[in-house]
This record gives structure tokens, C-alpha cells and sequence, in this order.
């Protein structure tokens, strides 16, 4: 049994956070776990409700502990998180996200940890920042990296981009660990699900629903979506357009689609049925994809996608832009179409492809769920990294 400490910058709704404390309930069955987390910025929804159903980790928190650099606050995070560090005496740090990243695996290694790990669940080197402060970025996780014993990538592209791009490591200290979900949520009680969402939010059974999950940032690119509606609205009445999440573009987005002329509504606010619903944040994601027909992702820059491993679990067919890890999980053709970035004829185009041949649709999200079924169990992501974790400790 290992001592690990994971450190999340965030504990707010998103891929990043579900997928860090599903593998911790597994971690827990066979070593001790701490969990050091900080807390949401402003239009994130927190997610500190999740770790009750991990009752035999410890957890930490770091009052500032992410979001963007605030030396002050980022150097009191620092001190606080090594005195944790200091009682907790762990054999391994794991880091999750940039600031975690940052603050963790400097503190850690002040603290002489054996193993410090950091995962990239994307990369902040392309489509978050200005030109010079990407490059400030990449020079500061090349220098972190010095620190670190091993670094996972969630896709081999993401691997190549990391060494051969931005040559923030060699290969030999990189390691490819591909993020796992758990499938039984998006497979059991499916019917029930469904009726459950399009009763809710009032669709009727004619009606073929497309959403995105995530949260409304840039980097998500969320206007090519509502660009896309534009193009489909008159042509295509019976689709309707879900915008699942939210954050602090949602009411930029909003009047986007009032000038665009489309119909929209607020779900918590106005609850109608219109031609795009924003909801905002929904916990029980498993119940969104069981009532949704499609999902499109819109994204500049993707890690793995983990709301398009769900749609494909669930045996939903994908729409995406051909970003970051998205060639590792979406199979271009068979179980969804990849489209170029800025294109809303070609999405437009993919999506009425789709939801005008029903047929198309099933088969596409049957081979979804056959390649999840084979590629995105949870228990491989958790049994590789459980390897990597021995075998680390086992050359210290």
C-alpha cells in the first residue's frame, strides 16, 4: 500500500474533476489517499458534493488553490500546501491541472516527495492565452518537468504535441495512460432516462435533440454552435439544440442567438421548449445523454473529450472538430463525423447527415458503444496507472 497525495486545482463540474475522483474511489481500495483541492472560479459550479461518496479519503482544502497566477495567494497555497504535504508523508503526489501543476510538484519536490506525477488533461499551450504568455508557459513546464519523475499524456497525440511540439520533455520520462468512464451510467436504464430528460425539458417524440456538454468558455468555440443552428433552424424545424453547462459567456451566447433570430430560452428561468435550451449545469450527465440523439463538441483545443466518450457509451453518435485527442476517440465515419475548425456548413452538413437517416444514427451509436465497451473502461485507466505507480516507486 502507497501513500498518494492528488492534487486538483479545481473541484468544480467538468471531465477533469469526474474523472480524478472516480479513479480515487479506486485508488482507495488498496492504497491510503489524500485529496488536496481548491475551489471554483467565478460561473464554475462546485463540486465538493461529490467527495462524499469517497468517505475514506482525507481531504484537503486550499482556500485560492487555482484559477489564473496570483503570486500573493499563490505563494501563501505554496506554504499551506506543504505543511499538508509534511504530515501526510506521501511515496507519491499526483498533480491534475496547470495551477495544481505549478503550486504541487514545486512543493512537493521541496518536500523531497519520491515520485511527483503530473497529468495534462489538455494543453494550455494553444487557444487559452496570448502568443507570449504560451510561450512563458511552455518554458515554465519545461523547467517543471525537471521536477517531475513521470508525466501522462491522455492520447499519443497529445504525447507528440508535449515532446516533439513544445519539447517540454523527453519521451522516455512521458507516459500514455488514455482516460477511462464508468460505462455502466451511460448503459443501464437508458428508456427511463430518456423519458425522464425530454419530459423535463419537453420534447416531443418527433423532435431529434442535439446538445453540447461542457462548460461555455472559449476554448469550447460555443458561437460555432449557434452558427450552425442558424443554418439548420429553417431547414431542419424538428431539431432542437441543447447548450448543457454554463459559465460566463452563457448570456453573450444568448444574445448571439437573438440576433441571429433564433428562438432561445433559459431553462431556470423561462422553462419552454425553444429552438436552443441553455440549462446550465446538469449533475446527472448519464440522464443528458440518455435523452439527447447527438452531441457536438465545438472545441479549439481538447484533451480527451470525456462528454464524447459519454455520448458514445450511451451509443449516441458524435459531431466534432478535429481538435487536440479528438482522432483517439472519435473514429471519423463510423462512429461520428470530425469537421475543420470555423466550419459551420461543414458541421451543419454532418449533423443532417446524421439526423436525416435514422439508420445512420443507430449504427453510428452502436459502434460508439462497442468501442467504449472495449477502449473506455475505467478499470484499464485505473489498473495502468496503478502499474505505473508500482513500477515508479519500485526504481526510486
Amino acid at each position: 500500500m502507497a501513500k498518494i497525495a492528488i492534487i486538483l486545482g479545481r473541484l468544480v463540474i467538468g471531465g477533469t474533476t469526474m474523472d480524478t475522483l472516480q479513479v480515487a474511489r479506486h485508488l482507495q481500495q488498496e492504497h491510503e489517499l489524500l485529496l488536496i483541492t481548491g475551489g471554483g472560479q467565478k460561473d464554475e459550479f462546485e463540486a465538493a458534493y461529490l467527495t462524499e461518496h469517497l468517505p475514506s479519503i482525507r481531504h484537503e482544502r486550499i482556500q485560492g488553490f487555482g484559477g489564473s497566477i496570483q503570486p500573493w495567494q499563490d505563494w501563501q497555497s505554496y506554504r499551506q500546501l506543504r505543511k499538508v504535504l509534511r504530515r501526510f508523508q506521501p511515496d507519491i503526489v499526483h498533480t491534475h491541472t496547470a495551477k495544481a501543476g505549478l503550486v504541487g510538484r514545486l512543493a512537493a519536490a521541496a518536500e523531497k516527495v519520491p515520485v511527483i506525477v503530473h497529468t495534462y488533461h489538455g494543453l494550455l499551450f494553444h487557444g487559452y492565452y496570448k502568443p507570449w504568455i504560451s510561450r512563458l508557459m511552455v518554458r515554465m513546464e519545461r523547467w517543471l518537468a525537471a521536477k517531475t519523475t513521470r508525466i501522462i499524456a491522455l492520447s499519443n497525440m497529445q504525447r507528440q504535441q508535449i515532446v516533439e511540439q513544445y519539447r517540454v520533455c523527453s519521451h522516455e520520462k512521458i507516459a500514455v495512460v488514455p482516460l477511462g468512464i464508468e460505462l455502466a451510467a451511460f448503459q443501464e436504464q437508458r428508456e427511463e432516462k430518456r423519458r425522464y430528460f425530454r419530459s423535463k425539458y419537453k420534447l416531443p417524440d418527433s423532435a431529434i435533440a442535439i446538445g453540447i456538454v461542457g462548460r461555455i468558455v472559449p476554448i469550447k468555440n460555443h458561437e460555432l454552435f449557434i452558427q450552425t443552428v442558424a443554418l439548420l433552424q429553417k431547414a431542419r424545424p424538428r431539431l432542437r439544440f441543447f447548450v448543457v453547462g454554463d459559465g460566463h459567456l452563457r448570456r453573450k451566447l444568448q444574445q448571439t442567438c437573438t440576433q441571429l433570430g433564433i428562438d432561445q430560452a433559459y431553462f431556470p428561468e423561462e422553462p419552454r421548449l425553444a429552438t436552443v435550451v441553455f440549462t446550465s449545469w446538469i449533475t446527472e450527465v448519464d440522464k443528458v445523454m440518455a435523452g439527447l440523439d447527438m452531441i457536438v463538441l465545438t472545441s479549439h483545443n481538447e484533451g480527451t473529450p470525456v462528454s464524447l466518450m459519454e455520448a458514445q457509451a450511451a451509443g449516441k453518435p458524435v459531431v466534432s472538430t478535429k481538435a487536440g485527442g479528438i482522432d483517439d476517440i472519435v473514429i471519423d465515419g463510423k462512429t461520428g463525423f470530425t469537421v475543420a475548425e470555423h466550419q459551420p456548413e461543414q458541421l451543419a452538413e454532418a449533423i443532417i447527415k446524421i439526423a436525416d437517416q435514422p439508420l445512420l444514427m443507430q449504427a453510428m451509436g452502436d459502434a460508439g458503444q462497442a468501442m467504449a465497451e472495449q477502449q473506455f473502461r475505467k478499470e484499464r485507466q485505473v489498473n495502468d496507472l496503478n502499474k505505473l505507480y508500482l513500477s515508479l516507486l519500485a526504481n526510486h
